[in-house]
C-alpha cells in the first residue's frame, strides 16, 4: 500500500518523475504495478518518454486488443533494439499496432544503427506473420548497400541448419528466400556491381580455407595457403565484412598463416586497409565502375591506411559464436 501511495504521489508532482521511480527504487513489484495502472489511465501525459512505454504494454493489453493501444501509435521513440523486441512473440504477442509503431521506430534511425542488430531483425522475419519485418528489410536495404549486404550474407547462414548450406531449414528457408530476392531486385546496376564485386571477392578469400583443408597441417599447408593467397584478385572497392568502414586497399600475400582447428583450416591474412566511413565506402563501392583501377591503390598512402588481420574460416556456423 505505501509503494502505491509513493506511486501516486510522484505521478501528482509529476509523470516523468513516476515513470522513473521504478527504477531508481530497485522496482518493487507493487510499485511498477501501480505506475503501470497510471500510465495505462492516462497514457497521453508520458508518450512523450519512451521509457514508460514498458509500463503501458502488456501481454494481457495486447490480447485482448485493449482501446488504449492506439495511443502507441505516437510514442517517442525508443531504442532499435527494444523496437526490434517487438517483432519477438517471445517478448509480448504480436500485434499490428506494436508493429507499426516498432517500423516507425526503425525507419526514423540512419541505416548504419541497424548494422549492430542484424541477427536480431533476420531472426524477426520467423514471426513476422503480418509482413511488416520484411518490408522494413526491403525499405532499409534500398537505403544502404552495406546494410543490404550484411543482411544476405545473415539471411544465406539462416536458411541452411547445416555448415555447408546444403540442407534447407524447414522454417526459415521458405520465409528467408523471397526476402533475399526482394534486396536483389532492389539493386541498381552500379548497387548491383558492388554486391557482386564484394561478394566476390569475400568468396574468394573465405574459400582458401577451403582449399588448404586437404593439405597436411604445417609447412605444406602453409605453402599451400601462401600460392592461395597469390592467386587472388583484388578488385577495388572492396572491404571487410567485419570492418564495413575501410577500405582494401592491398593484401600481404606473405601473411597467410594457416591456424590450429580440429575440424576447420582456418587461416590469418593481414590487408591494407583506409579507413573512409560507411557513408563515403558505400559512395565510393558503387562509383568504383566510373574511376580508373589505379586509384585505389594511390589511396594507400594517406595516413588513415593500417594493416589489419582477419581470420577466415570456410563452412563455419557462426550462429554458434552470437
Amino acid at each position: 500500500k505505501q509503494w502505491r501511495e509513493y506511486a501516486r504521489h510522484a505521478w501528482d508532482i509529476s509523470p516523468t518523475l513516476a515513470v522513473f521511480l521504478p527504477s531508481w527504487l530497485n522496482c518493487s513489484q507493487a510499485l511498477v504495478n501501480e505506475v503501470s495502472r497510471l500510465v495505462r489511465s492516462s497514457p497521453t501525459k508520458v508518450c512523450n518518454i519512451p521509457q514508460a512505454l514498458d509500463y503501458f504494454l502488456s501481454e494481457d493489453m495486447l490480447e485482448k486488443d485493449s482501446p488504449e493501444l492506439p495511443h502507441l501509435l505516437t510514442w517517442a521513440r525508443c531504442s532499435p533494439l527494444r523496437a526490434l523486441s517487438l517483432f519477438c512473440k517471445r517478448t509480448l504477442p504480436i500485434h499490428p499496432i506494436t508493429a507499426q509503431y516498432a517500423t516507425r521506430v526503425l525507419n526514423s534511425y540512419p541505416a548504419k544503427a541497424v548494422l549492430f542488430y542484424i541477427p536480431q531483425l533476420v531472426q524477426a522475419v520467423r514471426y513476422d506473420d503480418l509482413g511488416y519485418v520484411q518490408q522494413f528489410i526491403k525499405s532499409i536495404s534500398g537505403r544502404s548497400n552495406l546494410v543490404a549486404h550484411q543482411l544476405m550474407w545473415n539471411l544465406e547462414t539462416n536458411m541452411y541448419t547445416d555448415e555447408e548450406g546444403v540442407e534447407q531449414d524447414p522454417v526459415m528457408y521458405d520465409k528467408l528466400l523471397p526476402v533475399r530476392k526482394n534486396i536483389v531486385d532492389l539493386f541498381s546496376s552500379q548497387a548491383k556491381a558492388f554486391y557482386e564485386r564484394e561478394f566476390g571477392f569475400f568468396n574468394s578469400i573465405t574459400n582458401i580455407s577451403g582449399i588448404i583443408k586437404p593439405y597436411e597441417k604445417g609447412r605444406k599447408r602453409k605453402e599451400a595457403c601462401l600460392k592461395a593467397l597469390e592467386d587472388i584478385k583484388l578488385e577495388g572497392g572492396c572491404y571487410l565484412p567485419s570492418n564495413p568502414e575501410a577500405l582494401v586497399l592491398d593484401i600481404d600475400r606473405t601473411s597467410g598463416q594457416p591456424m590450429q582447428s580440429a575440424a576447420k583450416a582456418p587461416y590469418l591474412a593481414k590487408f591494407k586497409v583506409q579507413k573512409v566511413g560507411i557513408n563515403k565506402l558505400e559512395q565510393l563501392g558503387c562509383e568504383f565502375n566510373d574511376r580508373q583501377e589505379g586509384d585505389g591503390a594511390s589511396q594507400g598512402e594517406t595516413d588513415s591506411s593500417y594493416w589489419q588481420a582477419a581470420i577466415f574460416k570456410v563452412g563455419d556456423d557462426c550462429r554458434q559464436d552470437i
